[in-house]
């Protein structure tokens, strides 16, 4: 029996997985830098839980299926093939390291009630997340351009990419260094 189409299928499957749990995080991380209350705070936090369900297994079905066809197919020698797995990895790390920030945001708003204050609107606008939300899209769309463009240069352009994504993360104000009376335009940048 071939395996291709359904390994295809899955790998196709598990990058939308990806791209579902990166929107998700973009939407909740905004959201949360706009909430002026714990029960709002409350509510977009739930939202987590449905990260782990989403992302890890796509992460994992990405890169089993990627190994899959990329040996069955005989594709280790290209360099598109060649920047995927560590890609993959990198943004599973990326992702990872936001953990603990959310665990102790969830604590912090878990038993009070009311407006939220400055020093908790504060730690809702975490450059952590939003950097890694940053470096984490960067990767994968330069990614997706490697899959879909197949440039010789290969390795170079993933450099690239990370030198922006890095950049690009690295640009995030601190809102600490703003001050907790910034607008939406500003919390959302």
């Amino acid at each position: 029996m071939n395996l291709y189409r359904p390994v295809l299928f899955v790998h196709l499957t598990a990058v939308i997985g990806i791209f579902a749990a990166l929107a998700i995080e973009w939407v909740t991380a905004l959201a949360l830098r706009r909430a002026t209350s714990y029960d709002q705070a409350r509510d977009w936090t739930r939202v987590w839980d449905v990260l782990p369900a989403i992302g890890a297994p796509s992460l994992l079905g990405a890169l089993a299926s990627g190994v899959y066809l990329a040996t069955s197919l005989g594709l280790w020698s290209f360099g598109w093939v060649a920047v995927a797995i560590p890609t993959l990895i990198g943004v599973g790390v990326a992702g990872a390291l936001t953990a603990p920030a959310r665990k102790r945001t969830r604590a912090t708003l878990a038993a009070h009630l009311g407006q939220l204050p400055n020093a908790v609107q504060v730690q809702l606008r975490q450059t952590l997340w939003l950097r890694s939300l940053r470096v984490r899209t960067a990767l994968l769309l330069g990614l997706v351009f490697e899959m879909t463009l197949k440039p010789d240069a290969g390795a170079w352009v993933m450099a690239a990419v990370v030198v922006i994504g890095i950049a690009w993360a690295a640009a995030t104000r601190t809102e600490a260094a703003e001050g907790p009376q910034t607008t939406r335009a500003t919390a959302i940048g």
